[in-house]
């Protein structure tokens, strides 16, 4: 068992690549099961640890739960050579392992406030069988201080280990998107800050060992807490910016995506695309969690959360685009037969964790409309489980509707007929495209009435 606070970072490099350091990965979800691969990929002697034991059987067998290119095979390879197992007894990992990485699920109450009971969980579990000398590392987002407050504490209180003195703390933030994790992992500069200068070389050097990006050490571990949510809040803000002024544009009669483009011919102009709002698990939840760190000390975030606001009231403004557009047909949105394309939360990506999509289905289903959904990535049978009815080809479920709704530039919807789409709906069918993926001129003249995010210029 190797001992990393008492190892410098070569040292520590030098025994991955040797198969001499044990690390327990803590979450096998979107990013811990990559995380794991690339760690026994590099040398060290991993084990996944997740509560799910569907998750843990499949792992154990090579099939990766999760979709992620590369990711099937280099799997099957590690388990078969034993280089990475799976079990969903923490304490066992723990009491084997040199190293500790969290990678668990951060949420949010319906108060809008943060939810760290997972983190909470996986450092119990690592408490009921660490030893002195460990290195834990957490990577699930969170607000400053959580590491030291919630890891650190709940540690201490569990097993009376103190980070710091007994063993190392660091924090490291996941740096990878859904899709090209494996990709993202590997080459995106890691940012890491620890308790103490040791925790901060031990835990740059397990990530100086994934990703050829380099390290960016920061002074601490709030530091590096807030840097995830900092850049997630300004994308976010920025979204919501281009939102904004979409909707401007359709009521001034502009065409937002032509002045968008314009505008950035500017060096100093960077407007984003506009859309049917924001999905996945990263931005709808991490303003919350900064602003719920915010409220603690007294500061209201008025920008961040009205932004965030905004871009939760997108599915509803693109209903009121489709009912707009229905009208100008002569039909009401009510029992009007209404086709979602796209039920992932962003393109080419088999993953609708809080989708837009799947805000604006419930908003038209209450609203009348007959919905069928269709998504190249998703089969049938798991759009029924979302509540969605589906077809098993994109034009035999769009045949017959009165209104189609693009939602994301998947490839497949790139290349689309737009005339062969026209042809197979109902007299005078609507389009209503947010994904900026279909020239509206070319959508009129196959006799769409057509509506867009932004597209002013064609909602008269």
């Amino acid at each position: 068992m190797a001992n990393l606070m008492e190892m410098d970072p070569e040292g520590i490099k030098s025994a991955i690549a040797s198969g001499g350091v044990r690390i327990a990965v803590i979450g096998l979800g979107w990013m811990g099961l990559p995380t794991a691969c690339i760690l026994a990929d590099r040398g060290a002697r991993v084990t996944g640890v997740d509560s799910d034991e569907g998750i843990v059987e499949a792992v154990s067998n090579g099939e990766p739960p999760i979709q992620e290119p590369g990711l099937k095979q280099l799997l099957e390879r590690l388990v078969k050579g034993g280089r990475l197992k799976a079990t969903t007894d923490i304490a066992g990992a723990a009491a084997e392992s040199d190293a500790f990485i969290i990678v668990v699920p951060t949420a949010v109450g319906r108060d809008g406030g943060a939810d760290y009971r997972a983190i909470e969980k996986a450092s119990k579990g690592i408490a009921e069988g660490m030893r002195p000398g460990s290195l834990v590392i957490l990577e699930s987002t969170c607000g400053p201080g959580v590491t030291e407050r919630v890891v650190g504490g709940t540690i201490e209180k569990a097993s009376g280990l103190r980070a710091g003195r007994d063993y190392g703390l660091a924090h490291s933030p996941i740096r990878a998107m859904a899709g090209r994790a494996l990709q993202d992992l590997q080459t995106y500069p890691r940012v890491v800050g620890g308790i103490d200068a040791r925790s901060l070389e031990a835990a740059a050097a397990i990530k100086e060992v994934m990703t050829k990006g380099g390290v960016v050490k920061v002074r601490d571990l709030r530091t590096a807490e807030a840097t995830k949510l900092f850049e997630a809040v300004y994308r976010d803000v920025n979204i919501a910016l281009a939102n904004e002024l979409a909707i401007l544009s359709e009521k001034l009669g502009i065409d937002y995506i032509e002045a968008m483009r314009a505008a950035n011919t500017q060096p100093y102009s960077h407007l984003h695309v506009p859309g049917a709002g924001v999905g996945g698990h990263c931005l709808p939840i991490y303003p919350y969690l900064l602003a719920s760190s915010a409220s603690e000390h007294g500061v209201s975030l008025k920008l961040v959360m009205e932004s965030r606001h905004l871009n939760e009231d997108m599915p509803r403004h693109v209903a009121r685009l489709c009912a707009d557009a229905l009208r100008a047909s002569g039909r009401s949105l009510r029992r009007a037969r209404v086709c979602i394309l796209g039920v992932a939360f962003r393109a080419n990506v088999k993953e609708a964790r809080l989708s837009p999509s799947l805000e604006l289905a419930r908003i038209l289903s209450r609203r009348g409309a007959i919905l069928k959904a269709y998504d190249p990535f998703f089969s049938r049978a798991e759009l029924s489980k979302m509540g969605l009815s589906s077809e098993p080809t994109l034009l035999q479920t769009i045949s017959g509707a009165h209104c189609a709704i693009i939602t994301v530039p998947h490839d497949e919807f790139k290349a689309l007929d737009v005339r062969a789409l026209a042809s197979n709906m109902a007299k005078s069918p609507c389009l209503v495209d947010c994904a900026h993926i279909i020239d509206p001129a070319e959508a009129e003249k196959a006799g769409f009435i057509y509506r867009g995010v932004g597209r002013g210029l064609w909602s008269k």
